[in-house]
């Protein structure tokens, strides 16, 4: 099988953070769901991570958290080193029988530490690459909006939620159950542009 023959495998990822950016901040909790090309599920992941040594808590990031403790226990209970918990990361990805395609809501904060968390522990580049699927940008081009933020935005999670009968209230803050429903959001959204449905925002 050549490169060009190997399926990509797309996995939704959700992390969990004590701050903005990686090394400073840390990733305490990751999650992801891998999908076969028909938006199957083949196999879930989750691991919780010890707070790297030398970083600190962001106390904006810090006063959700004090609102949402459950979430909090979630993503704290039972940690395990960074390095250690990367390579689990990477030997799960190797599970999968294609090559892996990260998305996520947003993808770019969570791509960012869970990139930098692979290289600065595993000392390799990622299996996954260099960009992967922003469900929010595919979600804006399903729905003819053009604009990114604030309340012009015209497209949000519940929005998408909302049209594809999803719970507004099912994202538990439990990084591999909202990657899970993140995935959801994708397949849900790419079955209705592949059925000639039109998605319409608000």
């Amino acid at each position: 099988m050549t490169e060009h023959e190997v399926p990509e495998i797309p996995v939704s990822v959700d992390g969990e953070f004590t701050g903005l950016i990686p090394g400073p901040y840390s990733m305490i909790s990751l999650g992801a769901v891998a999908y076969d090309p028909a938006g199957n599920e083949l196999s879930r992941f989750k691991v919780n991570i010890s707070e790297l040594s030398d970083a600190r808590r962001d106390p904006a990031t810090m006063a959700w958290w004090a609102e949402h403790p459950e979430a909090w226990k979630a993503s704290t209970e039972n940690p395990i080193g960074p390095k250690d918990a990367m390579c689990q990361f990477d030997r799960w990805l190797g599970t999968l029988r294609g090559r892996p395609k990260l998305m996520g809501w947003p993808l770019p904060v969570d791509f960012m530490f869970i990139y930098w968390y692979y290289v600065n522990f595993l000392n390799k580049a990622p299996p996954f690459g260099y960009d992967g699927i922003d469900i929010k940008t595919y979600a804006m081009a399903q729905m003819k909006t053009a604009t990114l933020s604030g309340k012009a935005s015209g497209v949000s999670r519940k929005m998408v939620q909302e049209l594809l009968g999803i719970p507004t209230d099912d994202f538990s803050h439990d990084p591999v159950d909202d990657a899970s429903q993140q995935g959801r959001l994708y397949f849900g959204l790419r079955a209705l542009a592949q059925g000639g449905k039109k998605v319409a925002s608000e």
